[in-house]
């Protein structure tokens, strides 16, 4: 992003040239170089990656934000040099022309006191550049699992995405271009158009305006493909010059029409649906952002320890897909992001806590349950205890109760688990739901293999141990009985006694439970 200040003077018609590298950048972003603020004026660049959380983030730090925005201008920079130097198309003169405004700021950063960002709006964002991934799960398989890893040395999170320390990383996504090119073209706005969008404006900044391209605000800001409400739709209404469509979107928000209405829902339509449903409707470019959110951040939990792999922070994702209404297979927006995001891209992400902490005594028996890529944390942990071992401290036993459908699919990181095991790290206790016809097993079946464990770690009086769990919610309730049921048997309690054990088990931070 570029910044300028708001004391700015009067430049007129100034004889200097753009850079070298501007050309080419502007030609990586549809002719602008992105989003740019003046300074108090903030520009956002033309980063192809996809609240105010700046207080927040200075108080990670330990200062005053100061260190967090020179390592966000530090990444830009790199960011531009690299992309520069990798392409050789250049922005036509026309093109340059006609975004003279965002030249200006460009070719005199010095007199305007601007500066490129990655999302003014995102206080502790940080642009993380891709240095790996791979795919889990075969090609030819009904789900998409894969492992990604982004490059966080000298960022402001690198010592703040331990994912065995209770941190997950926030990814912003972006809308799939050629979704957005095609939105654009069928409400005939320009992609190159520069518009000020005080909305996204750096929060601790006074006075900050920001400047990008209507190409850039759709791509990386407003939530285009995103599900709306009722809400939107009566914002809507004033925008449509032909009353019968006027009307018939006036009674999509009433009573009377929540059958059609939820109808639509099931069938996923988004505000682009909606907006491009009505020809006669006349939105201007700046009130697009008083009717589209902007796009949130998604939260994912790391598989990595940043004490075992340095200036490294890598996911476990699967690509979410659902059938529609009407059979269309819908997909989720960041984690389709991440799924074609390949080493050398760009994202946006920053730190942010997760109740998933390795206990701080390195002797303590760990019991996990890892659903699907709920699996993450716990490779974090494992990570962890192997980097403690490595320097002497002595750990205590980890035991894995791992679920998924098949295990020559699903296996996710077999290889390292196995090796852990071998190692004694670790004991591996894999439920795979449909590998035997006609027996299904899951988490609970395994937890209850080891009872005799787990009532002397987690029921017995004076024991020490943990549990923990993470993935999908359902199972969730199948644990947690069958936990009760081994305070039970194990310990002739009562249902009254076992459901009190596990209060305090949870209440001590014994039982942790992160479900989604």
């Amino acid at each position: 992003l570029l910044v300028a200040s708001s004391s700015q003077r009067t430049m007129g018609s100034l004889g200097k040239q753009l850079p070298d590298w501007a050309p080419k950048v502007a030609a990586l972003t549809g002719g602008a170089i992105g989003l740019l603020v003046l300074t108090k004026c903030v520009k956002v660049s033309d980063l192809n990656i996809g609240s105010d959380r700046a207080r927040l983030a200075a108080d990670e730090h330990g200062d005053d934000g100061a260190g967090v925005k020179k390592a966000q201008a530090l990444a830009v920079e790199k960011y531009i040099g690299e992309v520069s130097a990798k392409f050789d198309a250049k922005a036509g003169a026309s093109t340059l022309e006609k975004n003279g405004e965002l030249g200006k700021y460009i070719a005199f950063k010095q007199e305007y006191q601007t500066k490129f960002m990655a999302r003014p709006d995102v206080g502790e964002g940080q642009l993380l550049k891709v240095t790996d991934w791979y795919r889990l799960t075969p090609a030819d398989y009904d789900r998409t699992t894969f492992h990604i890893e982004v490059d966080v040395k000298g960022t402001s999170i690198e010592n703040l995405v331990n994912g065995a320390d209770g941190k997950a990383l926030s990814v912003y996504a972006i809308n799939d271009a050629k979704g957005v090119q095609l939105f654009l073209q069928k409400m005939g706005l320009d992609p190159l158009e520069v518009v000020s969008v005080e909305e996204i404006a750096p929060q601790d900044e006074d006075g900050a305006v920001v400047l990008t391209t209507v190409e850039k605000l759709f791509t990386q800001y407003l939530d285009l493909f995103g599900k709306p409400t009722r809400e939107f739709l009566k914002k809507l209404v004033p925008f449509a010059k032909d009353i019968i469509e006027k009307v018939k979107i006036a009674e999509l928000t009433l009573e009377r029409k929540t059958e059609e209405f939820q109808d639509r829902q099931a069938k996923a339509y988004t505000y682009a649906d909606y907006i491009t449903e009505f020809p006669s409707l006349h939105i201007p470019v700046d009130k697009y952002v008083e009717l589209i959110p902007t796009i949130k951040q998604r939260v994912y939990s790391i598989c990595s320890s940043s004490d075992y792999r340095p200036g490294k922070c890598q996911l476990l994702v699967v690509r979410e897909d659902w059938e529609a209404k009407g059979g269309e297979t819908k997909y989720g927006l960041c984690s389709s992001f991440l799924t074609f995001c390949r080493p050398g891209g760009f994202m946006i992400g920053h730190s942010t806590h997760s109740v998933m902490k390795i206990p701080e005594d390195s002797m303590a028996h760990i019991f996990m349950a890892g659903l699907g890529t709920g699996l993450a944390p716990f490779r974090a942990f494992v990570e962890q205890r192997k980097y403690q071992k490595s320097k002497g401290t002595k750990v205590g036993p980890m035991t894995l109760f791992f679920g998924g459908r098949y295990s020559k699919t699903e296996y996710y990181y077999r290889d390292e688990f196995e090796a852990y095991e071998q190692e004694g790290l670790l004991k591996c206790c894999n439920a795979w739901s449909r590998d035997t016809p006609g027996k299904k097993v899951y988490v609970q079946h395994k937890i209850k293999e080891e009872e005799d464990a787990i009532w002397e770690q987690l029921g017995k009086p004076g024991s020490k141990g943990y549990f923990f769990l993470c993935g999908s919610k359902q199972p969730e309730k199948d644990v947690y009985k069958t936990l009760l049921g081994i305070m039970q048997s194990k310990g002739n309690m009562s249902e009254a006694q076992a459901q009190r054990q596990m209060q305090e088990l949870q209440e001590a931070g014994r039982y942790v439970t992160e479900v989604y």
